[in-house]
């Protein structure tokens, strides 16, 4: 009789301890679940840093491998292309750009030895620290190399959580994006990780 007790009350003991690592396993994916959605629904913030550079924050994604397969095919196929599996990333993140800048510079006359012949053109050129604008005008024909250089530098940081002004634990993980070039401004960003 006593037997019986005994093993009844280690049965009972196993699913006690079978269900609180159910419960922390359910209430970990929760926690996920509701962080995606509030990181989908909340878009990204766009501002510019005292320095007057173009910059992004926006709180990160966690997916699984099945998530990252299904909704971000972008991904797959970058990580495709790139030789890597989809299940070795660790994270991915995605910045888009626009450059834009006015130009204002003079033309002038120039004079090559083109197949023989002396011949006139149209000559201009323009840069600045970041951008090369160089062309040539013929006639109605205008050419011109643009080039522009820029680095796109991420941080990625914890958000604590907050009571009054005690700080602890982490509630959010952020990405903050910052473009070196002055005329470039950010557009997009995304930033994605894969639970283990």
């Amino acid at each position: 009789m006593k037997g019986w007790i005994a093993a009844i009350i280690m049965g009972l003991c196993l699913m006690l301890i079978s269900v609180c690592a159910t419960n922390k396993k359910l209430t970990s994916e929760n926690e996920r679940l509701t962080a995606n959605n509030t990181s989908l629904m909340e878009r990204a913030d766009y501002y510019e840093t005292e320095a007057g550079k173009s910059a992004a924050s926006v709180q990160k994604l966690e997916l699984t491998y099945s998530e990252l397969e299904r909704n971000y095919q972008d991904v797959c196929q970058t990580a495709h292309d790139l030789n890597i599996k989809v299940k070795r990333l660790q994270a991915a993140a995605t910045t888009a750009t626009q450059t834009e800048v006015k130009v204002v510079t003079e033309i002038r006359d120039s004079i090559v030895y083109r197949d023989g012949l002396l011949d006139s053109l149209k000559v201009l050129r323009w840069q600045d620290p970041w951008v090369n604008v160089a062309g040539e005008i013929r006639g109605r024909d205008v050419e011109l190399d643009v080039v522009s250089c820029d680095t796109i530098k991420q941080i990625i940081h914890r958000v604590p959580k907050k009571f009054w002004f005690i700080k602890w634990g982490c509630k959010a993980i952020r990405q903050e994006v910052v473009s070196t070039n002055p005329h470039t401004k950010i557009t997009y960003t995304e930033y994605i990780e894969l639970k283990k």
